[in-house]
């Protein structure tokens, strides 16, 4: 019985074993990982938590060949300055939650947080430079959950879980616009959505005696309407612009479990429909004769992105645990390759009531290659550009923080 109460305290490990988002460089534009809500399972009638990731990031473009199609005819092959360095900056993600028991059985779950974020930023002075010169995206997500939880024999308990999921997504997309030799003019499409919704299911089965939890969760797409503008250098005017895209289903499993007295084991494994967004289409009021185009496509063509990771914990004292995660993300395509990582992390109870949790993760981001494939249909006549890329293999690193607090 001493060993099943030891056991028992190894669900504490959980902020140790995995606490860094696993998609900070791959997976997509997300950065989330896998069940990245477990704060839904801590103890406590009241818990709040807050965490900050900051990643360093490396990736450079190298060997770009960029061909255009203009309304003037199409250009001879363009591989001057092929290159573009650091093409993705480092980025921080902030998120913060809350849990509240509002019956015995019965919890209530919310989270604000950045589900989603793009940072490609190649510049301006690269032969891609009139596919993309940089998109930027950011998004504001709200989440709420209700849990509850049923004894249904001794010692062994079946949760079902689901709620709301929302975000609001600001998307930019920088480039150059071939005018003639020697003159290219700056054009931006700027748009942004009104909070949209789609929701999370799931359900676990626990067993505290031996730290055993195995959770299955499912996540809906999210279709997203956009307006803004699009802007270009030396029009008198800006147009407006519209978007819809659809940000992908995902379905994840995990279990984690006691192994040993004051040892936990874990492992999860995450689907995401990313060949869901295979394109980009934003719709522009452009004159009904002229150049501006009415169209502007950018080709995608993701896959679906899958996300695999295994880790141990142990409790060292009463108040000190650790932890460390291995993890495979694949890739969807573009810049964003697979990635091998490891993480190392630990957790100290400050007070009975407050535990911080700090770790880094670092990431083998594998060789790659990509495409930037932009299509204008225009009253005067459709153009095209495409712009290929290759990238080595980097190591990217990654620090997160959380402070924990219940009540």
């Amino acid at each position: 019985m001493r060993v099943l109460k030891t056991l028992a305290q190894t669900t504490v490990l959980g902020c140790a074993v995995s606490m860094i988002p696993a998609a900070v460089f791959a997976g997509g534009w997300s950065t989330e990982g896998i069940a990245d809500y477990d704060l839904l399972f801590a103890d406590g009638k009241f818990v709040f938590e807050t965490q900050a990731t900051y990643a360093n990031r490396n990736v450079d473009f190298k060997n770009a060949k960029t061909n255009q199609n203009t309304l003037a005819g199409p250009l001879p092959e363009d591989s001057a300055k092929s290159s573009a360095g650091d093409i993705a900056p480092n980025i921080a993600v902030f998120s913060g939650a809350v849990k509240v028991e509002l019956l015995e059985n019965l919890d209530l779950y919310a989270r604000l947080n950045q589900p989603y974020l793009i940072r490609e930023q190649p510049g301006f002075d690269w032969n891609g430079r009139y596919a993309i010169g940089e998109t930027n995206a950011d998004a504001l997500g709200f989440d709420a959950m209700l849990s509850y939880k049923h004894e249904v024999s001794k010692g062994n308990f079946v949760r079902v879980f689901g709620g709301l999921r929302s975000v609001t997504v600001d998307y930019e997309q920088l480039s150059k616009t071939w005018a003639g030799p020697g003159v290219d003019l700056d054009t931006d499409i700027n748009v942004d959505s009104e909070r949209e919704y789609g929701f999370r299911i799931g359900a676990a089965f626990e067993k505290p005696e031996i730290a055993l939890r195995a959770m299955i969760a499912y996540e809906s797409a999210i279709d997203v309407e956009l307006d803004g503008a699009l802007a270009i250098q030396g029009a008198p005017v800006d147009f407006g612009a519209s978007a819809e895209a659809t940000l992908p289903q995902s379905i994840e499993a995990k279990i984690q479990t006691g192994i040993a007295p004051k040892w936990l084991a874990s492992f999860g494994v995450k689907w995401t429909d990313w060949s869901v967004l295979n394109e980009l289409a934003v719709d522009v009021a452009s004159p009904p004769v002229g150049s501006v185009p009415s169209k502007v496509v950018r080709d995608l063509g993701y896959s679906d992105g899958w996300i695999v990771e295994a880790g141990v914990g142990h409790q060292l004292t009463d108040k000190l645990s650790v932890g460390s995660s291995v993890t495979w993300d694949k890739g969807i395509g573009g810049p964003y390759s697979d990635t091998y990582s490891l993480s190392l992390g630990g957790s100290y109870d400050f007070a009975k009531n407050v535990k911080f949790t700090l770790g880094g993760r670092a990431i083998y981001k594998t060789s790659g290659e990509g495409v930037y494939e932009i299509d204008k249909s225009a009253p005067a006549g459709d153009s095209s550009v495409r712009t290929e890329y290759e990238y080595d293999s980097s190591w990217n690193f990654a620090v997160s923080s959380k402070i924990r607090v219940a009540f």
